[in-house]
C-alpha cells in the first residue's frame, strides 16, 4: 500500500515538476511579441466609406481601400471592411449575400458552392465586430473576423462577384455605393 501512495504522489507532483528542472530558458521565437496587423502587412489607401442603414437601423459602417486610393479593378488588391452596429447571425449574413446576388441576377455554376463556404466560415457578429475581405494581387480573397483569419477563396472570380454586391451599378444600395466610391 505505501508503494501505491508513492506512485500516486509521484504522478501528481513529480512528473509535472520535471519540466521545471531546465537550467536554460528556451529562446523566444523571433518577433514573437510583434503581432502585425493586416494594415501593416499590406497597407492600402482609403477610397471611401459609408454607413448602411435599413429603415431607422444602423447595420454597419464600411470602408473600401485600394493601393492607389481609387477604385479600378475588382479582381485584385483591395480591402473591404465592415464594422457591425448590431448583432446579426452568420447564417443571416450568408442568406443576405445570396439575396443580393439574386438582385444582381448573378448566375454562376460555382455560386452554390461559394454560398455554402460563406455559410460555413462566417461567424455571428455583435455590435463593434469587424469583418474584412482582403483581396491580394493574385485575386485570392481572405476573410478576417476581428483581425483573425476565418477563410479564403482561391478562385479569382469570387472577389469581383462578392464586391459587386456593394459596388455594382446595379446594387440594391446605390447611396451606399456612392459613399464607398467617394464620388468617383
Amino acid at each position: 500500500m505505501p508503494m501505491a501512495r508513492v506512485l500516486l504522489f509521484w504522478c501528481i507532483w513529480g512528473i509535472p515538476l520535471l519540466g521545471l528542472s531546465q537550467t536554460e530558458d528556451p529562446e523566444p521565437a523571433p518577433y514573437a511579441s510583434e503581432a502585425l496587423t493586416l494594415e501593416q502587412v499590406r497597407p492600402l489607401t482609403l477610397v471611401g466609406s459609408s454607413q448602411l442603414r435599413v429603415a431607422f437601423f444602423k447595420v454597419f459602417d464600411s470602408k473600401l481601400f485600394t493601393k492607389s486610393g481609387e477604385w479600378n479593378d475588382p479582381r485584385h488588391s483591395f480591402r473591404f471592411e465592415l464594422t457591425y452596429q448590431r448583432n446579426i447571425s452568420g447564417s443571416f449574413l450568408a442568406k443576405q449575400t445570396a439575396k443580393e446576388w439574386d438582385h444582381l441576377e448573378f448566375d454562376d455554376p460555382r455560386r452554390s458552392e461559394w454560398e455554402a463556404d460563406i455559410l460555413a466560415m462566417w461567424p455571428d457578429v455583435r455590435k463593434g465586430d469587424k469583418i474584412a475581405f482582403d483581396v491580394d494581387e493574385q485575386g485570392v480573397g481572405r476573410f478576417y473576423y476581428n483581425r483573425a483569419w476565418v477563410g479564403s477563396f482561391e478562385d479569382p472570380d469570387f472577389a469581383p462577384a462578392f464586391i459587386a454586391i456593394w459596388l455594382s451599378p446595379k446594387t440594391s444600395r446605390p447611396a451606399h455605393r456612392e459613399g464607398l466610391l467617394a464620388e468617383q
